[in-house]
């Protein structure tokens, strides 16, 4: 059952065709969302890019960012901190800081051949998880390692929820239990050549290297072209409102994700290599959202920066 959304959200796609490749959500596509994310405090608020910093330095995984950090100045160790900690709860999978059903919050999606009763309930956690960290990182009176905990998580999920395969999986004759957000469909990359899930290609769409300068580069390339100022989805009134996030995400895995015209294959073995035009939209719809998830995210961090730990916080 899909959400209610705005009028503004149902008419997202409208804005979306007219821009070129980038990234996705990849680690490498949530180095690029903090980048952004960086780039704009330092324009507005560099005060809080420091308090942000600050936060990460008492992550209880230290040596993951100190060998992050190694080697880098003083002027970008800021960015490289914060790179780092929007990719951890990635690099981190399989260990006891490992949340998997944090990463997503699928809706069921009706494709050809659909169960007439389609699952009313979200599978995935993506937005509790994203709610309870945003809160944990911005209270004073948290421990300072738990904000810097919760503050990776704010990060990563804060991209991982503009990600339309994050927030959608397809009912259909070929998955009549779903899709698992397009991990259940394979098709074959026509960029590196590979058989990857559809949601992978979505998730790893151009920006394959983990190199931080490279990263930067893109980073401003997205600023130029999607300007904060004309993107008319941001809402400084209600910078928080994840509800809103996902449901514009699901509208556009909805509407250009799942179109029946695209050929994929039920196993690895095998996968129809993507079209051109597929390939184009998707590049389209994700450079332009992950300029807006990296906005968005500078709104929380400036939020969580506001809150000074306490004398007491440890």
């Amino acid at each position: 059952m899909t959400r209610p959304i705005s009028a503004a959200a149902a008419t997202l796609a409208l804005a979306l065709l007219a821009a070129g490749p980038a990234g996705a959500w990849s680690r490498e596509g949530h180095m690029l969302t903090a980048t952004i994310a960086y780039d704009d405090l330092m324009a507005r608020d560099p005060a809080a890019a420091a308090a942000i910093a600050a936060i990460i330095d008492h992550h209880p995984d230290r040596g993951t960012f100190q060998v992050a950090t190694a080697g880098v100045s003083a002027d970008d160790r800021t960015l490289r901190l914060m790179m780092e900690c929007a990719r951890w709860p990635d690099d981190t999978r399989n260990t006891p800081f490992d949340h998997p059903t944090w990463h997503y919050a699928d809706i069921a999606a009706r494709g050809p051949g659909a169960p007439a009763d389609l699952p009313t309930t979200v599978s995935g956690q993506s937005l509790e998880a994203l709610n309870l960290n945003f809160k944990e990182a911005a209270d004073p009176q948290a421990p300072i390692a738990d904000r810097a905990l919760a503050l990776c998580w704010v990060m990563h999920l804060a991209g991982d929820v503009h990600q339309p395969l994050h927030t959608a999986s397809l009912y259909s004759t070929a998955y009549p239990h779903g899709d698992l957000g397009g991990g259940l469909q394979f098709v074959r990359s026509p960029e590196t050549k590979e058989v990857v899930s559809l949601h992978w290609y979505w998730d790893d769409r151009l920006n394959h290297g983990a190199d931080a300068l490279a990263t930067a580069t893109l980073a401003k390339t997205l600023e130029t072209r999607f300007p904060r100022g004309q993107l008319s989805e941001i809402d400084a009134a209600h910078p928080a409102d994840f509800v809103t996030w996902e449901a514009e995400s699901h509208v556009l895995a909805t509407e250009y994700a799942y179109p029946t015209t695209l050929v994929t294959s039920t196993t690895k073995d095998s996968g129809p290599t993507v079209p051109a035009d597929y390939s184009k939209m998707v590049a389209d719809i994700s450079a332009r959202r992950l300029a807006l998830a990296g906005y968005r995210l500078a709104e929380l961090l400036r939020l969580i920066a506001a809150a000074p730990p306490a004398k007491d916080a440890k």
